[in-house]
């Protein structure tokens, strides 16, 4: 869809209706990750493997079930992209001291190191939300935090 725009449907829909809050909420997500996608692109990876990079910049030595929960993927997804990160020299997987069952994904030093080099997600979504001021970003956050809360996980 490069170059395609993304547009709210000239509709009969209601404005505040669930069916164009869903629409918004979707088309925003869609374009976000496209952003995302393309500012990353020359680092050779995917929107995935950066979300799971981002966590583990913030906190390294998660275990899997949190990084899926947090992600919103499945176990397996994960894995996956575990397996990829790993592949690439980018993570690791070690014995959880806590919990013999489980394993921690930890950065290696190219992981972390990659930090540095690729833009954080305030530099890929610069300039995207110009026509909200701090205080109405805020809300919006408070209002999504809120709407993911009434939304029942399946």
């Amino acid at each position: 869809m490069k170059g395609q725009e993304c547009v709210v449907p000239e509709t009969d829909t209601q404005r505040g209706s669930v069916a164009e809050v869903y629409h918004l909420v979707d088309l925003v997500a869609k374009k976000l990750t496209r952003l995302q996608r393309q500012r990353i692109k020359g680092e050779d990876l995917t929107p995935a493997q950066y979300s799971v990079l981002g966590l583990l910049w913030q906190r390294d030595g998660r275990q899997f079930n949190e990084l899926s929960s947090t992600c919103c993927c499945s176990p397996s997804t994960i894995t996956g992209v575990v397996d990829t990160l790993e592949k690439k020299g980018l993570v690791t997987r070690e014995a959880n001291p806590q919990d013999r069952r489980s394993l921690l994904v930890r950065l290696t030093d190219a992981g972390g190191a990659l930090e540095r080099a690729t833009p954080g997600l305030e530099m890929i979504f610069e300039g995207c939300c110009g026509g909200l001021a701090r205080d109405e970003l805020g809300q919006l956050g408070e209002l999504l935090r809120r709407l993911n809360d009434t939304i029942p996980d399946v």
